[in-house]
């Protein structure tokens, strides 16, 4: 039977705790984002063997009623009203819509693992609100619109007299997008950023926000809300001119460079070395990084300990990748022009090589803890850490572990 317990989760409802349901137990961990408790509650917690690793704890009467929402939640004002009090726990994102002072009138408290957003007004009178995450107060009587909201033609014509507000951003590259008909119907614009055409800007730029970032455009750019792969099928489908919210994979075989004349990428891309130059030669803006892809050959993973030998690397000219291993070896003896052109490390937490090849190694390893030698380093050293996580097999076997989103003790 297992003497200790040990709970994972987003949210403890701990409220009517039995102290005789885990007085058996010799030490209970609990790690969780909120934890909510009552006076009894906390009695019961003080007696018995308990380590709490929490953001929030949270004092909820035990005769109020606890709603969770695991996911996006919106409160809106045809929501009908609670006849009794509750407390609201939202692990996801959470949107609060004007007019809903009556919805939120039995609310006595709110928690949000993730995100909340709401008009400032209603932000102000909100009770005991504890947000893991970020906050976002949008102005009071403003429209609110997709995270990435895109300004047409067809949104101008069913536009309001009103405030249209984005959390994140607007998309204004429309060609028939009739900013006259905009400002004649008096709407006006407010987010983060807003994309705009560059024929656009001197029609649209008095309906934005002045805090709002402007980024101009060339006419006939297209968004791309996604990765996207520049392959012969991209140009066709999009067109020349690409801002792309997101990661650009450019292939080895029928990779469509030359097509392109404006090339924005807001995320990484990832190019073979034989394509790099031209990408680079059409690329306008990168906000991540370039990233050299390597041929894909045999994969290693998921080890305590590998070596990585000489003849391993002859037999996969077109590469090995190694992740998720505990211990990885190099051999004296492989070349440093293979390990670069033909090794890939990731997710490793220990590489071994000699003094000599510490600079091609570290410069195919991604997110490895430690690269070289090491002090004292020999081949029974190696197994060193092995024997160690071996050693906590009789600690986890010992161990009842309990992993969820909600859980009420």
């Amino acid at each position: 039977m297992a003497t200790k317990l040990m709970i994972n989760c987003a949210t403890c409802d701990a409220r009517n705790i039995q102290e005789e349901n885990y007085a058996h137990y010799e030490s209970i961990t609990l790690n969780s984002a909120a934890l909510l408790t009552s006076p009894e509650g906390k009695a019961v917690m003080s007696r018995l063997p308990l380590t709490l690793h929490c953001a929030n704890v949270v004092e909820v009467a035990r005769d109020v009623n606890v709603r969770t929402i695991n996911g996006t939640h919106e409160i809106t004002c045809t929501d009908v009203v609670s006849p009794s009090k509750f407390y609201l726990v939202v692990n996801g994102v959470l949107t609060i819509h004007p007019d809903t002072q009556k919805q939120l009138e039995p609310c006595v408290g709110i928690t949000i693992n993730g995100s909340l957003t709401c008009p400032e007004s209603i932000y102000a009178t909100l009770p005991n609100v504890n947000v893991n995450g970020s906050t976002t107060c949008y102005p009071d009587g403003a429209i609110v619109l997709k995270r990435n909201a895109v300004i047409d033609k067809l949104f101008a014509l069913r536009a309001k007299n009103n405030l249209y507000w984005s959390a994140k951003r607007l998309i204004m590259v429309d060609p028939q997008l009739d900013g006259a008909a905009l400002r004649s119907k008096g709407a006006s614009f407010c987010s983060k950023e807003v994309l705009v055409a560059q024929s656009k800007v001197e029609e649209l730029v008095d309906l934005i926000d002045e805090q709002s970032q402007l980024i101009i455009v060339p006419d006939h750019t297209v968004v791309v809300l996604d990765d996207i792969t520049l392959d012969e099928t991209t140009v066709r489908r999009y067109g020349k001119k690409l801002y792309v919210i997101g990661d650009v994979t450019v292939p080895e075989q029928r990779a469509d460079l030359d097509g392109l004349e404006y090339l924005n990428v807001r995320g990484d891309v990832k190019v073979p070395q034989e394509h790099k130059e031209a990408l680079l030669s059409v690329l306008t803006e990168i906000s991540g990084e370039v990233k050299v892809a390597r041929p894909k050959g045999a994969t290693l993973e998921d080890k305590p300990f590998v070596k990585i030998t000489k003849w391993m690397l002859e037999q996969q000219p077109a590469g090995l990748q190694v992740s998720d291993c505990a211990v990885v070896q190099i051999a004296d003896d492989i070349p440093k022009d293979w390990i670069v052109e033909r090794l890939h490390i990731a997710d490793c937490a220990v590489v071994k090589c000699s003094e000599d090849l510490e600079d091609a190694v570290t410069m195919i390893s991604e997110d490895v803890g430690q690269i070289g030698r090491g002090d004292g380093d020999d081949d029974q050293a190696i197994g060193n850490p092995i024997q160690a996580a071996l050693g906590g097999i009789k600690g986890i076997l010992d161990t009842k572990v309990i992993n969820a989103a909600q859980y009420v003790l």
